[in-house]
């Protein structure tokens, strides 16, 4: 089998289930990730609460654990969203943060997209423990609703040589 080094991946950080009072997710290496889009669902049903999704990044020390060695991101990040994402999945631009709340809606799909570049908002250059990971954890998503996060992730990589070159 042959992968592409340049082809994004996925990789879940919220696995699908139904809400409660907080849902956190496994932390995710951005070691080698040029960027990473974080995909953040709330399926509602009939429980309309505000859910917050917020970015944390931590140290590939702290492993996969959730809510392990977790600090904020040092800067604000590009937010796309959606509030009746199954009737109309075109996204619209919110303003950059390092969390976005969700309005306070009941039977429809809503969705947040973090975009995320590592080197502009993660503190990966720190001398004694880098920060190069990423999770994002769901406030108050709601008993009665399913929520799902996870990361499209794209690699670092080297550019092909030209075919045509002599």
């Amino acid at each position: 089998m042959s992968i592409n080094p340049q082809t994004p991946y996925i990789v879940e950080i919220v696995p699908s289930g139904v809400g409660g009072a907080v849902k956190n997710g496994i932390n995710v290496s951005l070691k080698h990730a040029h960027m990473a889009e974080i995909w953040c669902f709330n399926n509602k049903g009939a429980d309309a609460t505000q859910c917050t999704w917020t970015l944390q990044q931590s140290s590939g020390n702290a492993g996969s654990a959730a809510g392990t060695g977790e600090k904020a991101l040092t800067a604000d990040v590009p937010i796309r969203y959606s509030d009746g994402f199954q009737a109309d999945n075109a996204l619209t631009a919110a303003t950059a943060a390092k969390a976005y709340q969700q309005a306070v809606t009941q039977s429809v799909t809503q969705v947040a997209v973090f975009t995320v570049v590592p080197e502009l908002c993660m503190d990966i250059n720190n001398a004694s423990t880098p920060f190069d990971c990423i999770t994002v954890n769901a406030s108050d998503p709601g008993a009665a609703n399913s929520v799902h996060a996870f990361a499209v992730i794209w690699p670092r990589f080297d550019p092909v040589s030209n075919p045509l070159a002599d």
